[in-house]
């Protein structure tokens, strides 16, 4: 395999500049990318969500845009529309959903009819405006961000399932420590000029070019069935309304080889696919309300992975 270490860690140092919260959740986040799929930031206000998706997006370089969403945010806001002209012809305006990387800030608060039209967009990778379907730049992926508080204290409704599902992974970010909110103090200058005068670090021909070499990460059989039978186990748990769909599994496998290409390896290990199931599972975890909030999704999967049998690999 390639030594793709030059690029990763140029792209991993562009984020680290302007986002100080811990490399744990570049590095989520940067395997969400990796695997082609779209990430969605959970935590409360003022975390640090919309830092580190713009921190992403200025990192890997092609087009960027951002949609603060509404209550009144409608689907032309983000998918684009079609313009009747008076010679009879009709021209196109093409939405923020047609950037390589798109931030929807607070997507919780957007109206079911909006939510509905990303739905084609995060699967297909296209849309469809005036009856055309129009394909969408590679490599693209969404970025939303969600205030969790906001949903718990009623103010605005849980995502539904069939967006939720579209979601690569889901990435808690919660408040820092008393110790970097002063570096973040000592800094804000810095980061705010690095964010109002974005350098990638690596063009996006290249971001493609990486993504392209995660997909040629060794997987084993062995591997496969255990994330199988992680997904098995939660499939059967009582406490779920709704059954994981084929989604989960793809998700942890994409997520799985993007942590090995993160790591510097060209095949997967069991913690590969352990890191990629605290991804790729909680927010597909949708608990009868019975259980309220005795049942935590995240404990959930962390009993699933402590219950199913690891797997030896042989070298």
């Amino acid at each position: 395999m390639k030594n793709w270490s030059n690029d990763i860690n140029a792209v991993w140092g562009s984020i680290s500049k302007v986002f100080l919260g811990g490399d744990e959740l570049i590095q989520s986040l940067l395997a969400t990318f990796l695997a082609g799929g779209h990430a969605l930031l959970i935590g409360p206000v003022g975390s640090g969500k919309t830092t580190l998706a713009k921190a992403l997006a200025h990192a890997v370089g092609g087009t960027y845009k951002r949609v603060q969403v509404t209550n009144e945010t409608l689907p032309s806001d983000i998918i684009g529309f079609a313009v009747y002209l008076r010679d009879g012809d009709t021209r196109v305006v093409k939405g923020p959903i047609f950037s390589n990387i798109v931030l929807l800030d607070e997507l919780n608060r957007a109206p079911p009819r909006t939510l509905s039209a990303l739905l084609e967009a995060m699967q297909e990778r296209q849309v469809t405006i005036d009856g055309a379907p129009l394909q969408l730049p590679d490599p693209h992926i969404v970025v939303a961000t969600m205030n969790v508080a906001e949903v718990e204290l009623g103010f605005t409704s849980q995502l539904p399932v069939a967006v939720l599902d579209r979601f690569t992974s889901s990435i808690r970010v919660n408040y820092v420590a008393e110790e970097t909110e002063r570096l973040v103090l000592r800094s804000i200058d810095e980061i705010d000029n690095e964010l109002a005068k974005p350098n990638p670090a690596i063009r996006i021909e290249d971001s493609g070019k990486l993504i392209e070499a995660v997909k040629g990460v060794y997987v084993s059989d062995d591997l496969v069935r255990y994330i199988f039978d992680i997904v098995g186990l939660l499939r059967g748990d009582a406490r779920l309304m709704i059954k994981l769909s084929t989604r989960a599994p793809i998700s942890i496998y994409k997520l799985a080889r993007a942590f090995a290409f993160l790591g510097g390896r060209n095949y997967a290990i069991p913690d590969d696919v352990k890191a990629a199931a605290r991804l790729a599972l909680p927010h597909r975890l949708i608990i009868r309300p019975e259980y309220g909030e005795a049942v935590d999704p995240i404990n959930m999967v962390e009993d699933a992975l402590n219950q199913v049998k690891v797997p030896v690999l042989v070298q």
